[in-house]
Formats: C-alpha cells, sequence, structure tokens
C-alpha cells in the first residue's frame, strides 16, 4: 500500500495477493486515498494486536507446559523412590513388581 506519484499527481494503490501473484489496485488520489489509506492503517494495527495477542498465549502455553513436565518429572522420581523403598521393581521397564521374600535379602 503506497502512495504513487504519476506525472505531478500522487495516487493511492493497494496490493493484493490474487492467485499467487501480486496486483496491484487503484484507489485514487486526495480524499479517496487518504481514507483508504487510514483504513489499511487501521486494519494494519488490529492484524499486528491480534498477532500480538496470539503470541502472549503461546508463550503462556509453553510456560505451563514446561513447568508440567517439571512436576511429572519430579512426582515420577518421587513415586520410583518410594516404591524402590516399599520393596517394588521394575524388570525391564515392564509393571512394577513386589520383590518376592526370598530374593528381597539379596
Amino acid at each position: 500500500m503506497a502512495w504513487e506519484r504519476r506525472g505531478d499527481q500522487t495516487y493511492y494503490y493497494r496490493s493484493r495477493k490474487i492467485g499467487g501473484r501480486v496486483v496491484k489496485e487503484y484507489i485514487g488520489g486526495g480524499l479517496a486515498g487518504t481514507l483508504a489509506e487510514r483504513e489499511d492503517a487501521m486494519r494494519r494495527r488490529t492484524r499486528d494486536a491480534e498477532r500480538a495477542a496470539l503470541q502472549a498465549d503461546r508463550d503462556a502455553f509453553n510456560a505451563a507446559t514446561v513447568a508440567h513436565e517439571e512436576l511429572s518429572r519430579a512426582a515420577d522420581a518421587l513415586l520410583t523412590a518410594a516404591l524402590i523403598a516399599a520393596g517394588y521393581h521394575r524388570h525391564d521397564r515392564g509393571p512394577w513388581r513386589k520383590r518376592h521374600a526370598s530374593q528381597a535379602g539379596q
């Protein structure tokens, strides 16, 4: 979106993509061009604000995900320690099993 000079006059053009190609749309000069420029600037500000809000949401979600993963790892470590202390074991990363009484003394 830009003002272009043609001879002694300036005109406002809006660029859009149609079918993968950039096409310039003539808006006009004077008041029509000024109003279109303001409308485009308002749309751009709105789009930028929405993009910033979406990025803030993504950042908050990522922070919560990291905190959840840390808590999950800590809980797993505590559970593992408690089960081992209670006499359980895991064979080949399978389910937790209680050790037999004859093997507990080894």
